[in-house]
């Protein structure tokens, strides 16, 4: 079954020094690598940040944009995975590796037609 990763930017991407963020990817980067290896990652991408996000609002046949996410929340999504594993439990394992000091991940199915 898929569900897709929504992952929050952690707080030590917003206030974390440079060497901070290195040593964070440089666990990162290999167990991305890893679970795209085996099967378990479809796709997924890290965002830009949120400064550079455009919504388009579509209402009674106008388009208007606004220069911010979608939604505004405390959180922003810093990317997002689509998994394919058995079920719940262990989509929910997966995130519970992801090797980051601190964030939070949306896990939502995803509706396959």
């Amino acid at each position: 079954m898929k569900y897709m990763f929504l992952l929050t930017r952690g707080s030590w991407q917003e206030n974390g020094s440079e060497e901070e963020i290195a040593q964070v990817f440089a666990k990162l980067e290999p167990w991305f690598a890893a679970k795209f290896a085996n099967g378990t990652f479809v796709e997924g991408h890290q965002l830009q940040s949120p400064g550079t996000a455009t919504t388009v609002v579509l209402e009674a046949g106008d388009s208007t944009l606004v220069d911010r996410p979608l939604l505004e929340a405390k959180e922003a999504i810093g990317g997002y995975v689509i998994v394919d594993v058995a079920d719940l439990d262990a989509a929910l394992a997966v995130v519970r590796s992801l090797p980051v000091p601190d964030g939070k991940v949306e896990v939502r199915p995803v509706l396959e037609r």
